[in-house]
């Protein structure tokens, strides 16, 4: 007797009984349904959160410029108007330059008149309230007043991180915002940035300030802030953290398992993600996976999937999967039993041996 003949016969007489056993094996796994799935579909991605309460959003646009505290500002007058403090014999029509300062409590201090209003108000609104101060309480004729900013006061923030220019930037009253900070470090690079996080004078990144709040966070994608601006202080620190590409993960029975990047602007479902991982273990042919999802209080939700019935894909195979996601495709009975059976009858009988062959002879 040849040794295949032999093979045959030692398969359908003593194997066979035991293939016959393990055949009867199901997957014995229940698919996830009603409000489990409800909760698993809704959550995710984790993304970092903005406290509203603490954002103040920037009033800085267009227009003409405001004086701040601190601003010097010249004004270019009538000599007679000065004169008039000194009780000078001047010519009424010389005009000399006036130095003055925006006080800490917004005012400008005028020979003579006295105070006036200065923060917020622009050049064009200081020339006509100095000529309000002396006409026609000090001069019967209406001066001519000229006024501009000698000095800004400027203010001090820093930014690090992914900006084409990090380093410390001295910036007007009326460049106090995260964009004007931004397009003075020269933009974001061309790697795109996830998220900018604002620390407050003496606060360092990721710890609490004096009063306990923490850094204000602003998730962006790439290039786009979510907001239109944000107001800075003086002496914050703003750091651009690098855009880090979110990966999901599948392990278990398909060809290639790792992770897989997920990038901004897309989407993907399990149909898509089992073909990165070079598609499903095609001996133990599983029918179901589990999907794990990370919930925003630290917990996880998962969803068990059937995925293949009859092999023809299920409605389930278009679920979407989200960044973070871990996709297992798990060993059941049914699985663990045709991947026995492959490898059980893939002997060395002096020749290679398959089941094929045993059911051939």
């Amino acid at each position: 007797m040849c040794i295949s003949t032999r093979a045959g016969l030692f398969c359908h007489a003593v194997i066979m009984p035991l293939l016959l056993c393990l055949a009867g094996c199901a997957d014995q796994v229940h698919p996830t349904s009603g409000k489990q799935l409800t909760e698993f579909n809704s959550a995710g991605p984790v993304l970092p959160s903005v406290d509203t309460d603490r954002l103040v959003q920037a009033q800085i646009g267009g227009g003409p410029y405001r004086l701040a505290p601190g601003d010097a500002v010249e004004l270019t007058m009538p000599a007679i108007l000065r004169a008039v403090a000194a009780e000078e014999q001047v010519g009424a029509d010389r005009a000399t330059p006036y130095m003055c300062r925006v006080s800490e409590s917004g005012t400008i201090t005028l020979p003579r008149a006295g105070e006036i209003q200065g923060e917020g108000k622009t050049l064009a609104e200081v020339e006509s309230g100095v000529i309000a101060a002396f006409y026609p309480k000090y001069v019967v004729t209406r001066p001519s007043v000229f006024a501009r900013v000698a000095d800004y006061r400027t203010f001090r923030v820093a930014v690090t991180g992914a900006v084409v220019t990090p380093g410390v930037y001295s910036l007007r009253s009326d460049q106090m915002s995260l964009v004007s900070l931004l397009r003075e470090a020269g933009g974001i690079v061309n790697e795109g940035a996830g998220v900018v996080r604002i620390s407050h004078q003496g606060q360092a990144p990721g710890a609490q300030d004096k009063a306990g709040a923490q850094p204000l966070v602003l998730p962006i994608r790439g290039f786009n802030v979510p907001f239109a601006d944000v107001q800075l202080q003086e002496g914050d620190s703003v750091v651009v953290e690098r855009l880090a590409q979110p990966l999901v993960t599948v392990i278990g029975l398909v060809n290639r398992p790792g992770n897989f990047p997920y990038p901004p602007d897309v989407q993907y479902n399990l149909t898509q993600l089992l073909a990165f991982a070079g598609g499903l273990n095609e001996v133990a042919d599983p029918h179901y996976l589990t999907v794990y999802r990370l919930k925003p209080d630290g917990t996880h939700v998962s969803a068990t999937l059937r995925i293949l019935d009859n092999s023809k894909l299920t409605e389930a195979s278009h679920t979407l999967i989200k960044p973070g996601d871990i996709v297992a495709v798990e060993q059941t009975p049914r699985t663990r039993t045709a991947i026995f059976l492959d490898r059980a009858f893939r002997i060395n009988v002096g020749t290679y041996y398959s089941l094929n062959d045993a059911w051939n002879n």
